[in-house]
């Protein structure tokens, strides 16, 4: 039972409110919500298509969290994010939720390309050849396959912007439709603008500026992210090191403010299982290792990833 103001002692009905402090009872108030909010499953939660993922994360994506995908370059960051904003968008049939994509490192029609590709089972350089020109039947199923996402309310912002425009664009949406919540996607963070001149300043700001919209509005934040460069210069795309929560550049800022940090890896060998990565087999192992979890639990899940049509899927074993 929550008590009122009026039944709290005196000392504890918040004397330093005007300096910004908030009494334990306003946070033993909000456990208890928050508690009571799962038990009886109204904590808003969005299920991804991927259980094991879902299990991690208690029960999907969350309003007024940080996600982080960082991985070396190839390792199919973008594959993975985009397919988990597409089907969490089918898994709730996108119902209360809206996607900004600030695709700053690759256009609207290239990620539509690749989520058609998935669909058709064609590779997205089978699709755009000139020499081997694409076969009618082969177009109209990847058209049909495209044209399923015309209701995703998904936007695609592709030109370079700074976080103040980041941030008057989610209070704009928010103003006009309330009752969504945002998903930003930042497909490449160090490319979004800042007058910070050092690249872990800029981080931070963006760090910060998705802090705001996560406490101001409840936004969900997912930033891809590189790994430092003497990491991917030490070792190679394949290699069987780990990444970890160090090795993430710009750790210090990102990596303490996300809530959740997933480092991708594409070893050569999974749970005693050989992946050539060769031309005639594209059909590799992808490892995602939950490296920081402030709720959640902890552990690296298997995927199949077929990065030549962008399909991932949770192994089953």
């Amino acid at each position: 039972m929550k008590m009122t103001k009026e039944q709290l002692p005196k000392e504890l009905q918040d004397p330093f409110k005007e300096s910004g402090f908030k009494s334990i009872n306003k946070a033993i108030s909000a456990s208890l919500y928050q508690v009571k909010d799962g038990m009886e499953g109204k904590r808003q939660v969005f299920p991804t298509k991927w259980a094991r993922l879902n299990r991690n994360l208690l029960g999907g994506l969350q309003p007024g969290k940080m996600y982080v995908i960082a991985g070396r370059p190839g390792v199919g960051k973008s594959a993975f994010s985009n397919q988990l904003i597409f089907d969490t968008l089918d898994n709730n049939k996108y119902k209360k939720l809206l996607v900004l994509y600030w695709s700053f490192e690759m256009p609207g029609y290239q990620q539509i390309m690749r989520a058609g590709a998935k669909g058709t089972s064609k590779q997205v350089s089978e699709l755009l050849s000139v020499e081997q020109k694409l076969e009618n039947d082969a177009y109209e199923a990847f058209k049909k396959e495209v044209l399923k996402y015309a209701h995703y309310p998904i936007y695609f912002n592709s030109i370079p912007r700074d976080m103040e425009f980041v941030k008057n664009a989610n209070v704009e949406i928010t103003n006009k439709k309330p009752d969504h919540v945002i998903i930003n996607v930042f497909d490449h963070s160090r490319l979004i603008l800042s007058n910070k001149e050092n690249e872990l300043q800029k981080l931070n700001e963006v760090s910060k500026g998705c802090m705001w919209l996560q406490a101001k509005m409840g936004t969900i934040n997912i930033l891809l992210s590189q790994l430092n460069r003497n990491i991917e210069q030490e070792h190679s795309l394949l290699s069987t090191d780990r990444p970890l929560l160090t090795d993430l550049f710009g750790g210090d800022s990102i990596g303490q403010d996300a809530h959740v940090v997933i480092m991708l890896q594409r070893p050569h060998d999974l749970y005693g299982i050989t992946d050539l990565y060769c031309d005639e087999d594209p059909i590799g192992l992808l490892a995602a290792h939950v490296e920081k979890n402030r709720d959640g639990l902890l552990g690296m899940i298997p995927y199949e990833a077929e990065m030549s049509t962008f399909t991932i899927n949770e192994r089953k074993k």
